[in-house]
């Protein structure tokens, strides 16, 4: 998961928007959305999001980054057995292979992340410990 984040972080660090390639990185993006608001909290008053305008044309991160949410379903009692390839749920809505071991696996439509590309610097030192 460390390296779905940091793929992630290297999206916007080369000034594009998250483009989550995987699974993982899908959860990932989703856990960084969820837990943003709490970071506006610890922002400035001068930095105020809420002073921003708005646009017609605005969209929410999930029109914009996602291609589905069919991660989101593996935690909802509703969906339960979804992960599983071979349940009906799974092959009518073509959710495809959600189980743990295929998470890192690219997705089909997205390109593939460099194998060489290392972790960013605090990452690395954080694994160490």
């Amino acid at each position: 998961m460390a390296r779905a984040f940091t793929d992630l972080a290297g999206d916007l660090v080369k000034g594009n928007r998250p483009n989550p390639n995987c699974t993982a990185e899908e959860m990932a993006l989703h856990l960084a959305i969820d837990d943003a608001p709490t970071y506006l909290e610890d922002r400035p008053a001068e930095d105020d999001h809420n002073t921003l305008p708005e646009h017609e044309d605005d969209y929410s991160c999930s029109d914009l980054m996602f291609q589905d949410h069919d991660v989101l379903m593996l935690f909802h009692s509703k969906y339960t057995g979804i992960e599983d390839p071979d349940h009906p749920a799974n092959q009518f809505l073509g959710v495809g292979d959600p189980r743990e071991a295929a998470w890192f696996n690219p997705f089909d439509n997205r390109g593939i992340r460099t194998p060489r590309r290392g972790l960013r610097r605090g990452l690395r030192r954080g694994l160490r410990r």
